[in-house]
């Protein structure tokens, strides 16, 4: 028997972003995926291939068009959104795949002194036996 790894599904928030609302689910990448990407980054004519892995990993999203209509999770539907909406979702994907946690707030305080006290420094002797350099 056996063992047969279950496929993370990750909800992507994208609150605090200019996608606030956007609800997408999406699979990992598989490392073949990922290595393919990685490949294509910076290749003209990638494009489509780009996004055929994309399409290829969602699960479902909560997009609309603009007569309200569910835009299908198929390459056809990923063609119609915009770009820079379709990047921040790959980018999210791969930031939450990464177990990457974002970063404190700004206004996150910096901590208090510690409030031991410091230890005197002095240079240190010259130690008699190792100064001379042997001929």
């Amino acid at each position: 028997m056996g063992y047969r790894p279950k496929r993370r599904i990750f909800r992507l928030d994208f609150s605090g972003t200019d996608w606030e609302g956007l609800e997408v689910s999406m699979r990992g990448l598989t490392v073949g995926e990922e290595l393919e990407l990685g490949d294509l980054r910076g290749q003209q004519g990638g494009g489509t291939r780009w996004f055929e892995i994309l399409t290829g990993l969602l699960v479902e999203w909560n997009v609309e068009d603009d007569q309200g209509n569910p835009v299908p999770t198929t390459f056809d539907g990923v063609r119609t959104q915009d770009s820079a909406m379709v990047m921040a979702i790959l980018d999210a994907l791969q930031t939450a795949a990464s177990g990457v946690s974002d970063p404190l707030p700004q206004t996150s305080p910096g901590g208090e002194p510690s409030p031991a006290v410091p230890i005197p420094m002095a240079p240190l002797s010259e130690n008699p036996e190792h100064s001379a350099v042997p001929a």
